[in-house]
């Protein structure tokens, strides 16, 4: 087939739809099909960083708009960033002479599968979309917008609309396919696979000569890492008063990785109560993730109370995949309890219990490695066996081409 592909981030962006949608279009051109990208020149985390507006990558046809680009400084100047990306891409579809077999949609910006869905119904072209999170839903949940608002409203019927008129909707989860069915009575083929590690390799040498923790000087402390976007889904202030109740205890250091509006209230946290325990480091590579991730003792996973069924943080696959025990801190019946349910071991809390976490944490410290280790291959063992790359990709790979 020749497919099309529209996302806001993609390649060599940082960002976790970039990487996934990468090794998704990669796979698709490996199976014979022509694949194209329509993306935007601006860095999702970044928007001084532009890349190139037509670039070739393993094959990939990669063409670039030049949308605004003011950036995540506050609401306004996301929301005229996002409008301006999709109306640039509906004018390109529109006047397109490409004879495109089928267009797959992420979600991000909201509305982008909208004006997709528009034109491939108009041209006749087979959609697949690709719902990584739910509008309104999340924006009424951040504040952004009120609950059966004029805005609310209009977003949730275009919503419905898409998943009406979708011909195949790929999403993360149960609770989220149960969510679409209910909201939108859709009789589109809904198939669930949730994304996979974004990492070809593992870190399994010993922990004190993993070159990131010695780089960064971690030394043998026991280190509490949440890697990758602080969205304003996800409160962090249960981990953030943990790390103030424990910073007199020179066992632990809690490392923040990557952006997101979030990370924010982390910087502020910290400077506020002046704690040296807490350490911020920017995204790292593709390459180098392995590294990052297998220099945590612990990696955090954090879902928003009210979440559930709405958006799918996708750190939990990696975290399991690197062998090394999780934190997670959400409600108490999500996609991520439901696999740690299966992984004994790890912690489970949920938002707004701070001594509990601290006592965690300290019942933690006193483990020994081999106890952590035990953990992390029970973590390791479920990966491999049901959220391997290879296997989740596969999974995709004939629901698109219509297999399943």
């Amino acid at each position: 087939m020749k497919i099309l592909a529209l996302s806001q981030a993609f390649w060599p962006d940082t960002a976790s739809i970039s990487q996934h949608l990468a090794d998704l279009t990669i796979e698709l051109n490996n199976k014979g099909h022509e694949v194209s990208v329509l993306t935007s020149r601006n860095d999702y985390e970044n928007p001084k960083i532009k890349y190139q507006t037509k670039e070739n990558y393993n094959g990939i046809e990669i063409q670039r708009l030049r949308n605004s680009s003011l950036g995540k400084k506050n609401k306004i100047s996301r929301l005229i960033d996002f409008i301006s990306f999709n109306i640039l891409v509906f004018f390109k579809l529109l006047f397109n002479r490409n004879k495109y077999d089928m267009i797959i949609s992420l979600t991000q910006p909201p509305l982008l599968a909208y004006f997709g869905i528009i034109i491939a119904k108009i041209k006749k072209i087979k959609f697949v979309y690709w719902t990584m999170d739910l509008q309104p839903e999340l924006s009424i949940i951040a504040g952004y917008v009120k609950k059966n608002s004029f805005t609310a409203n209009s977003l949730q019927r275009r919503g419905d609309y898409i998943f009406k008129k979708a011909d195949i909707i790929i999403t993360l989860d149960k609770y989220m396919k149960n969510h679409i069915i209910e909201r939108s009575n859709t009789k589109a083929k809904i198939d669930i696979v949730p994304v996979w590690p974004v990492m070809s390799n593992i870190y399994e040498g010993l922990r004190n000569e993993n070159p990131f923790r010695n780089e960064n000087n971690f030394g043998n402390k026991i280190v509490i890492m949440y890697s990758g976007n602080h969205s304003v889904m996800h409160p962090l202030d249960t981990l953030l008063d943990a790390a103030y109740e424990l910073r007199n205890d020179s066992r632990f250091i809690f490392v923040h990785i990557g952006g997101g509006i979030r990370l924010q209230d982390v910087k502020k946290y910290r400077a506020k109560h002046s704690l040296d325990n807490i350490k911020l480091l920017p995204y790292q590579p593709r390459e180098k993730i392995h590294l990052s991730l297998g220099s945590a003792d612990l990696q955090v996973v954090i879902l928003g109370d009210d979440c559930v069924g709405y958006t799918h943080p996708n750190k939990i696959y990696g975290a399991m995949y690197i062998g090394k025990p999780l934190l997670y801190i959400g409600p108490s019946k999500s996609h991520i309890s439901d696999i740690l349910d299966q992984c004994p071991g790890n912690i489970s809390i949920n938002h707004g219990q701070k001594n509990k976490l601290v006592n965690e944490l300290v019942a933690f410290a006193d483990k020994k490695q081999i106890e952590w280790d035990e953990i992390g291959q029970r973590n390791l063992s479920y990966a491999k066996e049901y959220l391997s790359p290879k296997l989740l990709l596969s999974h995709m790979i004939n629901s698109i081409e219509g297999k399943n």
